[in-house]
Parts: C-alpha cells; structure tokens; sequence
C-alpha cells in the first residue's frame, strides 16, 4: 500500500489545532503550508471553521459568580433529611386521651396515686402512660408504662428548662426519670413506629 506525498495528505485535526496555535516546528508548519497551498478545499475550510471556533472559544468567557448566588445554587442541591410521609402520618396520630386533671380519678384510685397527675397518650396502635408526680419544691419524677411491641427498643426525650435527659423502657416497658426540674415538660418518643412529640405537660 503506498502513502500519497507529504503535501497530498489532508491535514489531520490535531495538526490544523498546532497549525493555528502555532505550536508546529519549522518542518510541520512549511508542510502544512505547503498543503494549503495546493488546491484542497477540504483543508482550506477545516482550517477556517477550526479557526472560528477556537476565536470564539477564546472570547466565551463567564463572569465571576456572585458569593451569594453561588452559596444559594450549593444549598439547592445540599442532602436534606426529609421524613418520610409515614412518620408524618404516625406523628399527626400522637395524642392525649386520659388526663387526671381535666377528668377526676375515683376517690380509691387519687388516694393510691397520691398527687401524681395521670396521662394516657395513644401512639398509633400503642400507648403511653405517664405519671408526673412533685419530689419537692424544686423537682418531680416521671414514670410510666410504654404498651408497645418491643419497648425497650424506643426511646423518650424529657426538656425540662434547660435540662435534657433521656430514658429508655425496660423490657416491660416501664420508664422512669427522676429529679426533674419543676415546671412543664416537653417530650418526645422515638422507636420503631415512628417519632411522636407530645403536648407540654405541666405537674
């Protein structure tokens, strides 16, 4: 198989790119012009595109982005934690049916629990059972029984003022948190089922 001469070939794409960026030594660039100079419309109208196109590139230049519209285009596409529609769903089922002090307790069953206030919440299927009792004048105790599949696998989440504390069920489900600055609790059960926040409650 035989080659045409130097002249006769078509120039190839990386050699019109150093052609025009001139970065062909003396040998490459006398045989490129060589080429052209011959009658080859081919060469000559890739040499002419491949040029405008590289002017425009050289020209095709972006502003600086704005700190600020940069940050808002990060934020877009930051991950966020989003709750699934489920646990929305279990949350908005959360809530009090039985409280001691909005329906008086029998005279046997007041003097058994003393001046603890009585709470039932319903949790989807399951329940809570609360009972806030004064320690003092300064501190009361939580207790209560979580009817649940697996208790011990949730969770409660007591804010007492500026004090946290976290308590978990035992294996029957019974909890218990003490010393709890007096005043109104705010609380909220996490597990298996979802995550339910309560109503505030007051001793």
């Amino acid at each position: 198989m035989t080659h045409p001469p130097p002249r006769e070939r078509h120039l190839e794409l990386r050699t019109v790119l150093d052609y025009l960026d001139r970065k062909l030594d003396a040998a490459g660039r006398r045989a490129a012009d060589g080429h052209l100079g011959r009658p080859c419309p081919a060469c000559r109208e890739r040499v002419r595109s491949v040029g405008e196109l590289l002017e425009t590139m050289r020209h095709d230049r972006v502003g600086e982005v704005p700190a600020w519209l940069r940050q808002r285009a990060l934020d877009v596409f930051e991950a966020r934690e989003q709750p699934s529609a489920a646990r929305r769903l279990v949350e908005a089922l959360a809530e009090l049916v039985f409280d001691s002090l909005r329906s008086p307790l029998p005279a046997a069953v007041r003097r058994s629990v003393g001046e603890a206030r009585r709470l039932r919440f319903a949790l989807g299927t399951d329940t809570l059972d609360l009972e806030l009792e004064p320690e003092g004048g300064a501190t009361q105790l939580l207790r209560g029984r979580l009817e649940a599949t697996d208790p011990a696998l949730w969770t409660l989440h007591v804010s007492a003022g500026a004090e946290r504390v976290t308590t978990r069920p035992d294996a029957s489900g019974g909890l218990l948190a003490t010393d709890l600055p007096a005043g109104a609790l705010q609380l909220r059960l996490e597990g298996p089922a979802g995550s339910f926040r309560l109503p505030p409650v007051e001793p």
